[in-house]
């Protein structure tokens, strides 16, 4: 608003007249809203509907954000390091004793194990020492009972109504009842959390520790406790907080071009909306200066009514926010805490910074949508706006921009994230460019086939060549329509391509016919009855130790058998190399490496080097991770973990698991069957991708509702061109079939176009934008039902978008 604006402003409303005038201004424009109730309406909720969609996920990253970085800066104690043993033994109460002894105050034990409650469903217990805990906050932390949040609980159990204030029990697989209380604390994740004395009070099989914690140390600190621990103790170096928030703040920037992509789809269904309900308000403009109204006060009512409309949109969008943000946000925390195990509440809390960002969307998406009609309405050439309205569509101009747009994407460069999302968003929009010329041309071509089969009556003929003629007018909402099905078909793809990859990792991972875990005191026992079971064709001791490359900690495991190395799933591998060691991707992405290069690491004072001969995906896991074979690996490396045996039984072996455990004397808990364990792991993977799926769906429903608008002003805009047809022969039943098989030509070809440009996005997400999100890739799986699925979802959404507003129009109305 310039100062002459503002004078003027102020004049008429310290002016008597000028008071009455903008009055009477604003009052017509009231009458306009309800003359045209449904398309203001509309309008309306196209705005709110554009500033939910960008609010919602601004919202969805901001709250997340601040409640994983809390969650994993508030704990009493960090965890910087671990202390753990070599050979599968448990760190012992002197070994503790002794490093406190010698002043490491920063060590605390801590142990871990799983039980499995009555109702089958397991039970993660970490026990640390909670007495600085429990004497600091005494509301979270109760030393004498094992502690669950109320969200945990509830998944565990069906009684949802447990009072804090009330002793309860949980019930274990063998009887056993354990004290509980409830706690907000969600800093620990889905766990039970108790004191480790009462951990083995109540469970007297679990001695000594699992490890120890070492609270974030400086480097001679480091040096100095490495130098102190036995030999049978290593220090590892967990994955560190700042690399998950790292993969996380990629996901929060995919996210955000989701919503940006939302916001462009929504503003195409606003700006559409704007033109339909501002249609007569020009001619509106022009009888009012006819009246002698001066320009002046047009456009200050015209900024009033902005006003009021930024004003609407914000408290309607910032309503649907909050209802979209309150179902998405524990939908991403999960994703958070299976990918990067960042821990968060997912209770979602108001800011009021938020309802600063909705005026700041609204603002923008009110100034988008009427830009072009302030132009017009507020002109001083009010005689010459017939001609503006009636202006053509600029084919040439769209036609050299879609050229131009896929010039600049050959030529744009895709080094990092940002790159990546900026290049392949000028090829979707170089597609919206080119979406009239292409449905044009299907049409022409649609036609044509119809007519080379001698279908060639007036009234196919006419459905095909008005429907061309009205591609310009139903373009707006047709690039909407376009825009969102393109992207739920691109992430249909992602996903399931996703998917066949995992499965096969898993089927890989997982090809051992038994899983056998021990603890401390029954290896010996596990193997001496592996190699006297004549039914055992081979077994295999997984293991594992920690190794370093610069700041980087990198797993290390070894490979003892052909089956094992067997187990990887290869993305590239060397020719030239025939001995060497396996890189997970993650590493590869992460450092540039490549195979047939050198990469050094060490583990304490020693340093290794060996030629990388394969690169391998490793879906799950977001460390870094290297093989060696197990000569290499035994010669050298030193505080080794053992996790189990991998057991293949002889073909045509029936496999009792409940038999094994009674003859090897352990848990069930200890004896896995892979296909429980794909299973779940199928499960976890299927809730990890729930989100993306839902904000797709979402911008299809918003799309369909754009078309539901435009179906309603289009063509009660044209209504009295199409009664002509009446008059000349068709029913009202044929005049509706005439129009919504226009329609659906139009949506048919929009799906046609957006099948390839949707496969390029997909290739480019997977191969690309995914390495920088999640740091791993997966090739590309074509999929029929990917694309049909989406697409048929879009045309079930259009259908009722399209055939509700067309049997108002046509079979109920009068002549």
């Amino acid at each position: 608003m310039t100062e002459h604006h503002i004078i003027y402003f102020l004049r008429c409303f310290f002016s008597r007249s000028g008071r009455q005038e903008l009055w009477l201004v604003l009052q017509t424009q009231l009458a306009e809203y309800k003359q045209h109730r449904l398309l203001h309406l509309g309008f309306i909720f196209s705005l709110a509907i554009a500033t939910s969609t960008l609010l919602c996920i601004l919202v969805l990253n901001h709250a997340s954000k601040q409640q994983y970085q809390q969650a994993n800066t508030q704990l009493t104690s960090p965890v910087g390091f671990y202390i753990v043993a070599e050979q599968g033994a448990r760190v012992t109460k002197s070994d503790f004793s002794d490093l406190r002894r010698q002043g490491f105050t920063q060590v605390t034990p801590v142990l871990t194990f799983r039980k499995h409650l009555k109702n089958g469903k397991r039970l993660k217990f970490v026990a640390i020492d909670m007495l600085a805990l429990s004497i600091a906050n005494p509301a979270q932390y109760n030393h004498q009972a094992v502690l669950l949040t109320q969200a945990h609980l509830v998944s565990l159990t069906a009684d949802s109504g447990i009072n804090s204030d009330v002793n309860t029990v949980l019930t274990l697989a063998d009887n056993t009842t354990i004290p509980i209380a409830l706690t907000t604390s969600e800093e620990w994740g889905k766990v039970a959390l108790l004191d480790i004395g009462l951990a083995w009070q109540l469970f007297p099989q679990q001695t000594g520790f699992s490890a120890l914690m070492v609270a974030p140390l400086t480097a001679q600190q480091k040096q100095e406790l490495e130098t102190a621990l036995p030999a049978h103790l290593s220090l590892n170096e967990p994955w560190s907080y700042q690399e998950r928030s790292g993969f996380a703040d990629a996901l929060h920037l995919n996210l955000m071009a989701l919503a940006s992509l939302g916001f462009v789809v929504s503003m195409f269904i606003a700006f559409q909306a704007g033109e339909q309900a501002w249609y007569k308000r020009a001619e509106l403009a022009m009888q009012l200066r006819l009246l002698g109204v001066t320009l002046q006060t047009i456009k200050m009512a015209m900024l009033l009514e902005a006003l009021c409309l930024v004003l609407v949109a914000s408290v309607f969008g910032m309503l649907i926010a909050v209802a979209l943000v309150t179902v998405l946000l524990p939908l991403l925390g999960l994703t958070f805490s299976q990918l990067y195990a960042l821990n968060m509440s997912g209770h979602f809390v108001w800011q009021w910074q938020y309802v600063l960002w909705a005026l700041v969307i609204s603002l923008v998406a009110v100034l988008l949508a009427l830009v072009k009609q302030f132009k017009r309405i507020s002109t001083a050439h009010v005689a010459q706006l017939e001609n503006v309205l009636i202006a053509r569509f600029p084919r040439l101009l769209t036609l050299g921009i879609a050229v131009g747009l896929l010039l600049l994407f050959s030529w744009w460069p895709s080094h990092s994230w940002h790159q990546i999302m900026v290049k392949y968003g000028l090829l979707l929009i170089a597609s919206v460019a080119l979406l009239p010329h292409f449905l044009q041309g299907m049409l022409f071509l649609g036609e044509h086939f119809f007519n080379l089969f001698r279908f060639n009556s007036f009234w196919v003929s006419y459905i095909f060549k008005d429907a061309s003629n009205q591609v310009e007018r139903r373009y707006l909402p047709l690039a909407a329509f376009y825009l969102a099905l393109t992207t739920s078909i691109a992430a249909a793809l992602m996903v399931h391509s996703f998917e066949g990859a995992f499965v096969r990792f898993l089927d890989q991972q997982l090809s051992a016919d038994l899983l056998i875990r021990y603890h401390h005191g029954q290896k010996q026992q596990v193997e001496n009855w592996l190699q006297n079971n004549s039914n055992i064709d081979e077994y295999i001791l997984r293991q594992h130790t920690w190794a370093k490359r610069g700041n980087d900690s990198i797993k290390v495991s070894n490979f003892h058998s052909s089956r094992q190395l067997a187990s990887l799933l290869l993305k590239s591998s060397s020719i030239k190399t025939k001995s060497g060691c396996f890189i997970n991707e993650q590493l590869a992405l992460k450092r540039q490496l490549t195979v047939d290069q050198s990469i050094i690491f060490s583990q304490g004072k020693k340093q290794y080097s060996c030629v990388i001969q394969g690169i391998y995906y490793e879906y799950g896991y977001p460390g870094f991770s290297l093989v060696l074979d197990s000569p290499q690996a035994n010669q050298f490396f030193s505080g080794w973990i053992y996790s189990g045996f991998g057991v293949y039984f002889n073909p045509d072996t029936v496999i009792d698991k409940q038999a094994v455990s009674l003859t090897l004397g352990l848990a069930e808990d200890q004896i896995y069957d892979p296909a429980q364990v794909k299973k779940s792991a199928l499960a976890v993977f299927a809730q990890t991708f729930v989100l993306t799926q839902l904000i797709s769906v979402i911008l299809l429903v918003i799309a369909c509702f754009g078309l539901f608008l435009s179906a309603t002003g289009l063509e009660l805009a044209r209504k009295a061109d199409l009664y002509i047809l009446c008059s000349l022969g068709y029913s009202k039943a044929e005049l509706f079939a005439h129009m919504l098989m226009q329609w659906l030509l139009l949506a048919v070809s929009c799906v046609l176009l957006s099948w390839p440009v949707a496969t390029i996005l997909a290739h480019a997400l997977v191969s690309q934008a995914l390495p920088a999100s999640f740091g791993w890739s997966m090739p590309l799986l074509f999929n029929v039902g990917s694309f049909a699925v989406s697409s048929m979802l879009g045309l079930l959404f259009l259908l009722p978008a399209l055939g509700i507003p067309l049997f108002k129009l046509n079979l109920r109305s009068r002549r």
